[in-house]
């Protein structure tokens, strides 16, 4: 499997009577990128906000961000079996907009608040430890109509995750003609069989659409999803999608679809094939509910890595409470066949940092790559020139720490509201240390 990369690095965005690239600017037909959303039961329409780094910008909820990406090979589906029909990807040709993205939000009326407590300020405290304040964003945000949201708030967050994976192709498929400032091509070519193989794995949070939810090939990954082996190029190449449901209050930690995209461990991998390593391919766990069904996935995951032949493995998990569950299943089995596994995990370690990171552990799991403590206390302004989304969604990521920010105009939050900011993909720049 041969996938070409093409890349144009976006370092401007704005309006104009056309979709386009040219010296490093993405101009946006609003109108006909509106049209290319689609009309949604349930959904008053949408509307289209540009946000840039270092503007007073705020964006809240956060539901799902995600780079402009697009199949330029004939035939091949963008996001296969939700923008596209259901065929293989991870081959051919595909167009990336580095430096942009798409930013899925919602509003209501104040009697049906979105719990999500995912936001973005695009300048400020909060933009420091935000990936995402840092790229041109084209922000989707769709208009609820309060009385179906009431009765349905699945149906919300379902036309924002397709008119948002729409606008993200389309945007993409318009700057078909600029010329790539890079390609690069992915293949696992044939390595020395004597270097170890390893595996990552990556945690798929599958317990409710509400809280958080992934597709593979367009399919719910939901309590029968079963541990599954993926070749790396169909990660990068739209296979898997997710996003953040209504009911979702912690988002620091969760994977948006941009950080599968550009996952770090990938490229690394890639980057270490047939030099120091074999890279063996992409395992999906899927974090179900019951402790049967953690067993049962654990025993799925270790035993396709067992397979395969890998002597490591990079898992990378998402969420906390029960999923600590998942985490430590895979870590004890894997190791017990002899895979020797190292977790990318954030820490819930309270505003101190002196509460346990994670509500398990064993002995088998001895080695962590932590991106930070999801607790840690921000202090960020009150308020923004500029609110994108849903306004009464603010009450949700005030912190109760006991006392006020000294800063006039200001107020606590914690970082697990901040979007991506103790992302478990390792897209950011935080740690831990211990005490």
């Amino acid at each position: 499997m041969k996938l070409e990369m093409q890349t144009l690095d976006v370092k401007g965005m704005e309006w104009g009577e056309k979709t386009h690239f040219k010296n490093g600017v993405l101009t946006i037909d609003r109108e006909e990128a509106l049209a290319v959303c689609g009309d949604f039961p349930g959904v008053d329409g949408f509307a289209l906000h540009i946000a840039r780094p270092g503007d007073r910008t705020r964006i809240i909820p956060v539901k799902c961000i995600v780079e402009p990406r697009c199949k330029t090979s004939d035939g091949d589906p963008d996001f296969p079996g939700i923008v596209g029909e259901i065929k293989q990807v991870g081959h051919g040709r595909t167009l990336a907009l580095k430096g942009a993205a798409v930013v899925m939000t919602e509003t209501n009326d104040p009697e049906t608040v979105c719990k999500t407590g995912g936001f973005i300020d695009m300048s400020g405290p909060a933009a420091d430890y935000c990936v995402y304040s840092k790229l041109f964003l084209l922000v989707i945000e769709a208009k609820a109509i309060p009385s179906v949201h009431r009765e349905d708030p699945q149906a919300l967050d379902d036309a924002v995750r397709v008119a948002g994976l729409r606008l993200a192709a389309y945007l993409a498929k318009k700057c078909m003609d600029a010329a790539p400032d890079a390609t690069k091509t992915y293949e696992l070519s044939e390595a020395d069989p004597s270097l170890p193989g390893v595996v990552y794995i990556l945690q798929l949070l599958t317990q409710h659409p509400l809280v958080e939810d992934f597709y593979v090939y367009g399919q719910l990954a939901g309590e029968h999803f079963m541990p599954t082996l993926m070749h790396p190029n169909e990660l990068m190449d739209g296979a898997v999608t997710n996003f953040i449901g209504a009911h979702c209050t912690v988002c620091s930690d969760k994977q948006y679809l941009y950080d599968i995209q550009n996952s770090p461990a990938v490229e690394e991998f890639y980057a270490r094939h047939g030099r120091d390593l074999r890279f063996l391919g992409v395992i999906l766990h899927n974090e179900v509910v019951t402790l049967e069904g953690k067993m049962r996935s654990s025993l799925f995951t270790s035993k396709i890595a067992a397979m395969l032949g890998a002597k490591g493995a990079v898992m990378v998990t998402e969420g906390h409470g029960n999923p600590d569950e998942d985490i430590m299943l895979n870590v004890r089995n894997l190791e017990r066949c002899g895979v020797r596994t190292v977790i990318i995990s954030d820490e819930l370690g309270g505003v101190d940092g002196r509460s346990p990171g994670l509500a398990d552990w064993v002995p088998e799991c001895d080695a962590m790559v932590s991106v930070g403590n999801t607790h840690e206390l921000l202090a960020i302004p009150e308020r923004m020139d500029t609110l994108i989304g849903n306004e009464s969604s603010l009450s949700i990521i005030r912190a109760s720490a006991g006392e006020e920010p000294k800063e006039a105009g200001y107020f606590y939050t914690q970082l697990n509201h901040v979007a991506g900011s103790c992302s478990q993909a390792g897209i950011g720049n935080l740690s831990a240390r211990w005490i």
